[in-house]
């Protein structure tokens, strides 16, 4: 018997592409401890702590802000879609926490590529050297579209995150060295009572634009940590499918004798039962939440759709700021949706890998396994936002349809005459 051996780099290659994903949910307190051995668990709890009661604070403060300004379509716009996507955030970095010894375990999985070292082959298998280059290539592919993505995944979100405390910071600077008198401004909009009148005044401005700053950093990590790991994991589910996939032409090598196929056979279920346990696990951390994003996305898009057909007098920053969350609305969720649909199609492409392997050239008894192998890999792979939908582009243009279907203006105010 011979088992696939990782690759010398295969930890490094890891650490390498996860490294804004364990970064910035290092910074947050939210990756999981059993990954950290070294580090003192009872600090590392309070920065969780600390980083999420500032974030919740300062998202009650843009609902007030929100309930305040009923009357200003622009702002309540604005307000809601900032206040919907901060407690999206909130709510993902408390998932993260709430679930970290299920992710510490899936982690170590992935770490100890024990899903593959798992598959036992036939030492006499004459493919085993290709198999196995082919195992290194589609994990080191995975791997290195793991690193891109979250560098420009990061890159981009913590770009949109900087702009709300980067811009009035350096405002506020340039008029502080210059001297001029200038309207002070923080980082969201938010409402303090009590304290509504005199929040600009110095030192108070300078401790809620930090306040603000810090729940501006939280949302930018949180965003990064949970989309991260939700793309590594389902990246790595992926690959493992499309490794059965290469396998299922091994299962009728002819070098093999009737019990080999059925031993072959064998481990390419036993496979399969492992990938469907480990997608269930991703599953179970990840649909609530899956859901949750597709409401969001759906709410922030129809919310921006209502702004643009009735409000007319939107400036410049406004439009830029409405078109800014329709991006990132948007783009999240084509990510979700994108890489579940990737894994779906691996899926799909499973039945037609055994129904093509060479069966018909085997014994009889062989093409009754076979058939039960066939059936069995009809069952779907794929993650769902809860039981409400599958992700995939389906789902996707489903919900981008609302944006680009909705009544032109024009209708609509020939509609209120």
């Amino acid at each position: 018997m011979e088992q696939y051996r990782l690759v010398k780099d295969h930890a490094e290659n890891i650490r390498r592409s996860s490294y804004w994903l364990r970064k910035t949910s290092f910074l947050l307190g939210i990756w999981p401890a059993e990954l950290l051995p070294s580090l003192s668990i009872r600090w590392y709890r309070v920065l969780y702590r600390f980083t999420l009661i500032i974030h919740w604070i300062n998202t009650y403060l843009q609902l007030l802000f929100f309930c305040h300004n009923l009357g200003n379509l622009n702002l309540v716009v604005q307000g809601l879609c900032s206040f919907v996507s901060i407690t999206t955030t909130g709510i993902k970095c408390m998932r993260i926490y709430a679930y970290e010894h299920e992710i510490a375990r899936i982690w170590q999985t992935i770490e100890s590529g024990i899903l593959l070292r798992k598959i036992r082959f036939l030492a006499k298998g004459v493919n085993n050297k290709n198999i196995f280059a082919q195992f290194d290539d589609i994990t080191g592919r995975m791997w290195k579209e793991v690193h891109l993505n979250l560098r420009f995944y990061t890159f981009m979100v913590g770009a949109v995150a900087s702009s709300y405390s980067i811009i009035p910071l350096g405002s506020y600077l340039y008029h502080q060295v210059q001297g001029h008198a200038f309207n002070r401004s923080l980082v969201y909009n938010t409402y303090y009572p009590y304290i509504q009148t005199v929040k600009y005044r110095s030192p108070l401005y300078e401790l809620l634009f930090c306040s603000e700053s810090i729940s501006g950093y939280s949302t930018w990590a949180g965003v990064v940590a949970f989309d991260a790991l939700y793309i590594v994991f389902v990246l790595y589910a992926t690959s493992l499918v499309r490794l059965l996939n290469e396998l299922m032409q091994e299962t009728t090598n002819p070098t093999f004798t009737v019990r080999e196929k059925a031993f072959f056979l064998r481990e390419c279920l036993l496979h399969h039962g492992r990938v469907i346990r480990f997608v269930q696990q991703i599953d179970e951390i990840f649909s609530p939440l899956l859901l949750l994003q597709l409401f969001t996305s759906t709410a922030i898009i129809c919310v921006i759709a209502f702004a643009t057909t009735f409000s007319k007098d939107a400036g410049d920053s406004q439009t830029i700021l409405m078109v800014l969350y329709l991006i990132t609305a948007v783009y999240q969720l084509f990510q979700f949706c994108w890489y579940g649909q990737r894994l779906q199609n691996e899926s799909n492409d499973l039945p037609v890998a055994v129904y093509n392997a060479r069966w018909e050239l085997c014994s009889r008894e062989f093409q009754r396994s076979h058939q039960i192998l066939l059936l069995y890999s009809q069952c779907r792979i794929e993650l769902h936002a809860w039981s409400f939908s599958a992700m995939s582009l389906e789902t996707f243009s489903g919900v981008w349809g609302l944006y680009l279907f909705s009544p032109p203006g024009d209708d609509q105010s020939e509609l209120g005459d």
